[in-house]
């Protein structure tokens, strides 16, 4: 490639880059490019024009040679590899894995493919192998796994529950140098579109959370640190009353996870005696919801008088007194009150409507217990709304005890503790809804577990990218915050996440080489991998 000088003839004279080739056994000359007249100090002009040339027939070139067929699915598979390996989870896994000697398959690679589902697309198992594993990123999963594999997987986790979650713990243990004080518990109910109680001792008909009377259900109790960093579960019957799931809990912090001191932290579902009676015998500590309503009169009328309490803000008020050998502390709060009376008002209103129609009976509100006790019921008389109870209500409005044996800590301190059970709420919520344990398709007992193991690792990965969300401050970053047309909002692991899965990882073919090129990662999932303390990988992988 060179350049020629030709003249018109008018005797003009231009530049011409000139390309030589081989044809037919003969070097020839053909025209690439006009460069304009020769003039003085046109060299450098010149010059720029040859590189912009050169490089627009390099990109030419090289797009007769460049393949684009698909895009996969890769930035929330990058920092849940990191989680991981940094939680101690590939570690165990592979543990587990030599075990088995007879695993014809990589069990590390079909987990972490289970894991990454429930962030990207929470499916069935069937689905995931149906139309998902394909759509990942194929260098960190395996896309070949047979399906067998995946139920199979699900069978080996549930043989080795107990083993993961204290190996997790312990990992956690020499990771952090923590040692565990506070334990938050809490249970919930986890739906199966599914009648049949004949396949296990766990799928049976119970008290649903989700008022979800027509499907079976198993009841799922959680332990967490204060942090809402999962710790232990457990899987009982679905019609298992929730005060009798306490005693497994209890043994098992004690012998499992070796605790120094534990202080049990659970709501009023599991105050009854028996329950504290047995934490007592175990030598631990309680912090339990008490359950006003069901004391004696004189207790409940000296726990719902205000005058007896100190006021340690215009919003809270605090009462200590004793129950037996234990403190009970009992607080009023002005946004609680204001809650009950709304909670109330809206029960109140939706009475009055029913009382408005001249057909209404007292039958039409015997199913509902919120309507009965605010109801004067006779027979088929036409029902009547209960003044004096519905005075009687509002009397208690703002008002919640708590019981405890902890005798190291203030009334505030009791207070504070109790209210971290927020925390645990929270774990539900992105149980149930982004991770969508529930509904369960699994029909014995064994996959049942082996599929809430999988839901476990995956909060446990989630619990932690929240916690330095939180520890980093990290706000929502969006044109509509920017505009000001919604309020500044906290950054959560949901919404990061969403983004993460934008971040698409695509092969590029040129000539005979692949190279895997990522798509951008927008500022959300970005703030994300920092906080978690990744770097942002190169657009080459």
């Amino acid at each position: 490639m060179y350049i020629r000088i030709t003249k018109n003839k008018r005797g003009d004279a231009y530049y011409h880059l000139v390309e030589s080739f081989r044809k037919d056994g003969k070097v020839k000359q053909r025209t690439l490019l006009s460069l304009g007249r020769v003039e003085d100090n046109k060299l450098e002009q010149l010059s720029e024009a040859i590189s912009k040339h050169l490089d627009t027939i390099h990109v030419l070139e090289l797009a007769k040679h460049v393949d684009i067929n698909n895009a996969y699915i890769y930035g929330s598979l990058l920092i849940l590899d990191r989680l991981m390996d940094s939680l101690g989870v590939n570690a165990i896994i592979t543990e587990i894995a030599n075990k088995h000697e007879k695993l014809s398959y990589d069990l590390k690679k079909v987990l972490f493919t289970l894991i990454t589902s429930r962030f990207v697309k929470p499916v069935s198992k069937l689905a995931l192998y149906d139309r998902w594993i394909e759509k990942f990123y194929p260098v960190m999963v395996d896309p070949d796994i047979a399906l067998q594999h995946l139920y199979r997987s699900l069978d080996i986790l549930a043989g080795h529950k107990e083993q993961i979650e204290q190996s997790l713990y312990e990992y956690k243990k020499d990771l952090f140098s923590i040692n565990i004080d506070i334990v938050l518990y809490d249970l919930t109910t986890l739906r199966f579109e599914s009648t049949r109680e004949d396949l296990g001792e766990l799928r049976r008909f119970g008290y649903s959370k989700e008022m979800r009377t027509d499907c079976t259900q198993v009841v799922f109790g959680l332990l967490t640190d204060t942090n809402g960093i999962p710790l232990s579960f457990e899987v009982h019957p679905g019609n298992t009353f929730e005060g009798k799931t306490l005693k497994d809990i209890v043994d098992k912090m004690r012998k499992k996870f070796s605790v120094r001191r534990f202080i049990f932290i659970a709501d009023r579902g599991l105050f009854s005696a028996q329950n504290l009676d047995h934490i007592r015998n175990h030598k631990g500590e309680f912090i339990v919801g008490l359950k006003m309503g069901t004391l004696k009169d004189q207790l409940q009328h000296d726990f719902y008088d205000i005058h007896r309490f100190e006021f340690i803000s215009d919003e809270l008020a605090i009462w200590e007194t004793t129950l037996g050998d234990d403190r009970c502390i009992i607080t009023w709060s002005r946004s609680r009150a204001e809650r009950d009376r709304k909670t109330r008002e809206d029960i109140l209103d939706k009475i009055r409507e029913k009382l408005s129609k001249k057909t209404s009976r007292a039958k039409s509100f015997v199913t509902n217990r919120n309507y009965q006790k605010y109801l004067l019921l006779q027979d088929d008389a036409k029902p009547m709304l209960n003044q004096q109870a519905i005075d009687e209500q509002s009397r208690k409005d703002g008002f919640f005890g708590i019981i405890t044996n902890v005798k190291s800590m203030s009334a505030k301190e009791i207070v504070f503790n109790y209210k971290q059970l927020w925390k645990i709420e929270d774990s539900f919520g992105e149980l149930k809804g982004s991770l969508r344990s529930r509904p369960v398709f699994h029909w014995t007992d064994e996959r049942i577990i082996g599929h809430l193991v999988v839901c476990f690792l995956s909060y446990l990965c989630e619990a932690h990218m929240t916690k330095a969300l939180r520890e980093q401050n990290n706000n929502l970053q969006s044109k509509a915050i920017t505009g000001k047309i919604i309020k500044s909002r906290p950054l959560t692991t949901a919404m990061a996440m969403e983004e993460l899965n934008s971040v698409l990882a695509i092969p590029v073919k040129i000539k005979s080489q692949i190279i895997w090129v990522r798509t951008d990662i927008p500022e959300n999932a970005q703030n994300l991998l920092k906080a978690m303390n990744m770097r942002i990988p190169p657009k080459i992988l």
